[in-house]
């Protein structure tokens, strides 16, 4: 939970970073600022293909997530700390240049998270139960939790300083503190039972010395075994191609909406509020806050009713994960064409525009949001989930770089409501895939013969 929410904050925090730089340098470049905006994104693709592999190595679940937190505390204080201090000396350039390439590393932290985290959370306590998906459910929930924290303390410092230098370094280097509660907490843990691992670790010395005196085997043949199996087994699991294309395919097309549309976000806002030509520098990054936190709002309870409604029986029908991932994409689908048709209207009606377009993300938190998190984690075969769990993240983000990188020109070109009606598309064919390619009956992780060690490494119980 603690290392998904550190995710979010990082992803979105520079969303109102940039505007705040871009008041400290008027100068600088619709390209210096994308390439802050997209590094991370790009950083992420290969974090989650990177922290999946990990995850199903020796290295395990456990192992493998505090290396990549270890990696967001680093980056994210590096970009607080280290870029020039001296705006007035330090071109514009150098330090655009500087963010890009260490919210790249920090993308590679905060890719890492994704598959660790869900794999972690189905895999917690008494294995193969009925609250799985409700633990993964919980753990993506504080995605929403890093949202609407980073509007809530830009806000904060924004109305208590003017010195903007000060608030978008704070912004980014808090960053860096969940994952300092993170370790504090597996120290403080690992303190807690070495007493009791002392213990357990000398009956396991003697288990694996009588297995390998029984079997006349060394650790190399036994690595080289699992690693042959977990080679073996990733590209031979019943129906792989149609479970990749049901996670991977969409959430990459659910990624091109939902990121193109946070990038989005503050045109929908101008057409709704105006761009307040009169607003001084400070006010005008108030109001971007503000508005950021008003949108933010309205999207936080698809989070909320995700975990209520997951697994509950209502209207006859069971909320499955599959069934809630059909019913956001309906829902988008229809919210998004309403919003594209009827444009020009809504620019006149303000308070409807921003109500319709916060249910987009409502329907999306509620929906696809929370499944094609939870989902990999559910479908694919031990040996190897965490593995498919961040190829499919992976799609999803490399569906963001192209939502995060056409949505503007395309507005440009076409216009701000053919964005919207191209985003009806999507979800549209969103839907249709979900419905062609999700199995109807999600599989729970089987591992009640399998347990794990504070180490994240797992070991075989009955051995034990």
């Amino acid at each position: 939970m603690i290392s998904n929410f550190s995710t979010s904050y990082n992803v979105v925090n520079i969303s109102l970073v940039i505007p705040i730089l871009k008041e400290v340098h008027p100068g600088s470049s619709d390209k210096d600022t994308a390439a802050v905006a997209s590094s991370l994104l790009a950083g992420m693709i290969f974090g989650q293909l990177i922290g999946g592999a990990l995850g199903d190595s020796r290295l395990g679940r456990l192992g493998a997530l505090r290396l990549v937190m270890t990696l967001q505390i680093v980056a994210s204080l590096i970009c607080a700390l280290s870029s020039p201090i001296n705006h007035a000396a330090a071109a514009a350039e150098d330090i655009f240049l500087w963010l890009a390439l260490w919210r790249f590393l920090l993308g590679i932290g905060c890719g890492g998270v994704y598959p660790l985290a869900a794999v972690l959370s189905a895999e917690e306590g008494k294995m193969g139960d009925s609250s799985s998906v409700h633990r993964v459910v919980l753990t993506f929930n504080m995605q929403g939790l890093g949202f609407i924290c980073v509007p809530l303390i830009a806000v904060f410092l924004l109305y208590c300083t003017t010195n903007l230098n000060i608030v978008w370094r704070t912004i980014l280097g808090l960053g860096a503190l969940p994952g300092f509660i993170l370790m504090a907490m597996q120290c403080w843990q690992m303190m807690t039972a070495v007493k009791y691992e002392s213990e357990r670790i000398a009956v396991l010395l003697d288990t694996i010395e009588n297995v390998q005196n029984d079997n006349e085997r060394t650790d190399d043949d036994i690595g080289s075994d699992n690693n042959a199996r977990w080679v073996q087994t990733l590209l031979n699991e019943p129906g792989l191609g149609r479970k990749v294309l049901g996670t991977a395919g969409t959430w990459f097309l659910f990624d091109i909406v939902f990121y193109g549309n946070t990038i989005f976000q503050p045109i929908v806002v101008e057409a709704a509020f105006g761009n307040k030509d009169g607003s001084t520098g400070i006010e005008l990054l108030q109001k971007t806050a503000i508005d950021s936190l008003i949108l933010t709002s309205i999207a936080l309870p698809g989070y909320a009713v995700a975990g209520i409604m997951m697994g509950r029986k209502t209207f006859c029908v069971t909320q499955t994960p599959r069934y809630v991932m059909l019913q956001g994409f309906a829902a988008m689908s229809i919210l998004y064409a309403t919003i594209g048709i009827n444009w020009t209207y809504l620019r006149g009606n303000p308070i409807m525009l921003v109500f319709l377009y916060g249910l987009t993300f409502f329907f999306s938190n509620y929906g696809p949001n929370t499944v094609t998190f939870i989902m990999p984690s559910l479908i694919f075969e031990e040996e190897h989930r965490a593995t498919w769990n961040g190829v499919s993240a992976a799609a999803g983000k490399l569906g963001a770089l192209i939502g995060a990188t056409l949505f503007e020109p395309t507005a440009d070109l076409l216009g701000d409501h053919a964005v919207m009606l191209i985003c009806a598309g999507v979800a549209l064919f969103a839907y249709l895939l979900t419905y062609c390619t999700v199995p109807k009956q999600e599989k729970e992780p089987e591992l009640s013969s399998m347990t794990t060690d504070t180490a994240g490494n797992a070991f075989d119980s009955e051995v034990v």
